[in-house]
């Protein structure tokens, strides 16, 4: 999920399983936000050159500030494998886990670890 806080000034990148619901009130307590909700198409398009439908943290390749913060629900990291769109969705790629957080790294960023309910 692409998210931002109410002012747009900081975004969230969040990685859950797509089963689960977010409850945007616990989310914005976790990561100390004031307001919390989906960013809207046209800052999906800005800060990650992405069309809707196709949020993935390849789209991180395009976010040249490296202003998005990324997090992950502890429950998607329960396996060795998980899957995402890459940038579009026509196709879905797996990749283990700790690929994807060595390519995150290789690309400028951090992230962190959430418990969603």
């Amino acid at each position: 999920m692409f998210l931002t806080n109410r002012k747009k000034t900081q975004y969230y990148l969040l990685i859950m399983d797509d089963k689960k619901r977010l409850d945007m009130d616990d989310f914005k307590v976790q990561v100390g936000a004031d307001r919390i909700r989906m960013a809207s198409l046209d800052s999906l398009a800005e800060k990650m050159n992405l069309p809707a439908g196709t949020v993935s943290p390849f789209g991180l390749l395009n976010n040249d500030e490296k202003d998005i913060l990324v997090y992950f629900d502890k429950d998607v990291l329960s396996g060795d494998i998980i899957a995402f769109h890459p940038n579009t969705n026509e196709k879905t790629i797996f990749i283990k886990i700790q690929d994807l957080f060595r390519f995150l790294e290789s690309i400028g960023f951090t992230y962190k670890f959430l418990t969603l309910p």
